[in-house]
């Protein structure tokens, strides 16, 4: 066949086939694959796409979507990788499938660019996931194409051709101009469609936005790199850009190279920067606690940048259904060893996050404010992971996603999102449910043993005149020093922190998981209440505990804490 993602595909097979390390990547996506060739896959129901306009839900209509998807990439790597034929006819109809639907778009994005046409132009719209199911389909014709039949490429050449090409001529789309995953993402799948499938004339008129798109997109991060989406976007959105940077190195014959640019080598580094513990990651925004990073990417980027992107344990490597596909087995290092994992404190400036990693736990607090992308109501939270990747004070990150997480009446009343689901304080009785850029930490201060700021601006005005938050670090333990100027509106404080383990509180002492809250009993009460949310990936409640201490005198001004690592 050639290659795909820049790699020959049939070296890459037999090199693939004969590394234990590759075979710990690719067994359970084939057993995956076995496991799809049984199932019978129901319609996509219009009553259920209805649903997330008539209720907001939207979990419905997607499971089945991503149910194919998922599916039909994990059937191409195991007709690839094993070139058994019992694997072809379930991949056509899958292929199939998708071609057959109403719109790749989905029931959340549909009404985000509506089109001149109207309904029946609704398969038309490009969001994520149509891009996604578009680079999909050019993927299963790159790599096994020789073995499909003719009927089936010229469908999918149809396909692509009225849903990704035309479209993108006829019409502009709000993504084509924001600065975070969407350009990326709906840039790159549908770049690498067009390309394979598209007229010589109608790939030149499109590659300028294309271009357009990334240069939109890497304005959203900060030059030393950081995404303020959280980790689970940088997987997504940057691995995008990655797979779009590599196709054009290879359309352009290395003339256009976004490798070079050293605000991509910084965003290359982010993940190694946020780790915490080995198995966990900082988790503002809409993040996710997990450390996980797909098996292709940071192989392609260590050949890119060297020994300065370093491996971790492979057991943190992961094939995310049709995210990725197949070029994060296209481009994994056969030759994959684990890198040491070293101490390390890292200072993110322009989105103010301090992330420290020590042999006893790590540690990572942020400033920011209240108009990030993704953003969540916690300007001065932070987080604790102890030695063995437990996490005694969290940060919960993104919850399901619904119609109310981005309904911006109703985003700050849920848990995830909102301050009095953060380890900030509370100002009589309520948190700060206040959204935009003017809510921000002030004189962020950082050093290697050091974090401070002053929070108040991410509270409604004059309610409070100052909060001095700081944080002392030493080997074993996190002191917290917060102190308050009270307004003529303030009538108390409560301090706030978040964990997922049940508190144990004995006389001066609260214990949670592997950690310790040390305080003064003689000048502060503490009690703790529980709350649910359902996490991004998951549909069963998770339960957090709220611990909250408040002043034995209401007029209390300072607070003083030692978080002791067990």
């Amino acid at each position: 066949m050639g290659k795909c993602y820049g790699v020959d595909i049939d070296k890459k097979r037999e090199a693939l086939l004969n590394s234990e390390a590759a075979r710990r990547i690719y067994s359970p996506i084939i057993e995956k694959a076995d496991a799809a060739l049984t199932k019978t896959y129901p319609a996509l129901k219009m009553s259920d796409y209805m649903m997330y306009e008539e209720t907001g839900d939207r979990a419905v209509f997607e499971k089945g979507y991503f149910e194919r998807r998922n599916d039909c990439s994990y059937i191409l790597v195991a007709y690839w990788l094993t070139e058994d034929e019992k694997y072809r006819k379930p991949l056509i109809d899958l292929i199939c499938m998708m071609c057959d639907e109403f719109t790749w778009c989905l029931p959340a994005h549909i009404h985000t660019d509506p089109l001149p046409g109207g309904y029946l132009s609704s398969s038309g719209v490009v969001d994520l996931f149509a891009a996604e199911t578009a680079r999909l389909l050019a993927d299963i014709c790159e790599v096994v194409g020789d073995k499909l039949p003719d009927f089936i490429h010229e469908r999918i050449a149809y396909e692509i051709d009225r849903r990704i090409t035309k479209p993108l001529l006829k019409w502009k789309f709000w993504w084509q101009r924001c600065t975070h995953n969407w350009a990326a993402v709906c840039a790159s799948g549908s770049a690498r469609a067009v390309i394979k499938f598209a007229k010589d004339d109608e790939i030149k008129a499109l590659i300028p936005m294309f271009e357009t798109c990334m240069e939109h997109f890497l304005s959203g991060y900060k030059d030393d790199g950081c995404c303020l989406e959280g980790f689970a976007y940088w997987r997504y959105g940057f691995g995008y850009f990655v797979i779009y940077a590599d196709l054009m190195l290879e359309y352009t014959s290395g003339r256009v190279n976004y490798f070079e640019n050293e605000k991509v080598r910084n965003i290359a580094m982010f993940p190694q920067r946020i780790r915490m513990g080995k198995g966990k990651t900082v988790c503002f925004s809409d993040g996710v606690n997990d450390f996980t990073i797909g098996s292709g990417i940071i192989c392609y980027l260590r050949k890119q940048y060297g020994d300065a992107v370093q491996y971790p344990s492979i057991e943190y490597l992961g094939h995310k259904g049709n995210v990725f596909s197949i070029n994060e087995l296209l481009w994994f290092d056969a030759e994959y060893k684990e890198d040491e994992l070293s101490d390390a404190t890292e200072i993110f400036e322009g989105a103010q996050w301090y992330i420290t990693r020590r042999k006893n736990y790590s540690f990572a607090a942020k400033g920011g404010h209240n108009y990030e992308p993704h953003n969540h109501n916690d300007v001065g939270s932070f987080m604790i992971v102890a030695s063995d990747d437990t996490v005694p004070l969290a940060d919960i990150g993104a919850e399901k996603y619904r119609k109310e997480t981005f309904t911006l009446d109703t985003r700050y009343n849920l848990l995830n999102h909102a301050s009095w689901g953060h380890s900030v304080p509370i100002i009589n009785g309520c948190g700060y449910q206040v959204y935009g850029k003017g809510y921000e930490a002030k004189n962020v201060r950082c050093g290697e043993n050091t974090f401070s700021l002053d929070i108040e601006g991410a509270y409604e005005a004059g309610i409070i005149e100052k909060i001095h938050r700081e944080f002392e670090l030493s080997d074993k333990c996190v002191v917290l020093r917060d102190s308050f100027e009270f307004s003529d509106k303030t009538e108390y404080v409560t301090e706030r922190f978040v964990s997922w383990d049940e508190p144990q509180i004995a006389a001066c002492v609260v214990s949670v998981g592997n950690a310790s809250v040390n305080f003064d009993a003689n000048r502060y009460s503490v009690s703790y209440s529980t709350a649910t949310y359902r996490s991004h990936k998951g549909n069963e409640p998770v339960k957090v505990y709220l611990i909250d201490f408040n002043g034995k005198d209401e007029k209390e001004s300072c607070f003083e804490f030692e978080f002791k690592m067990k």
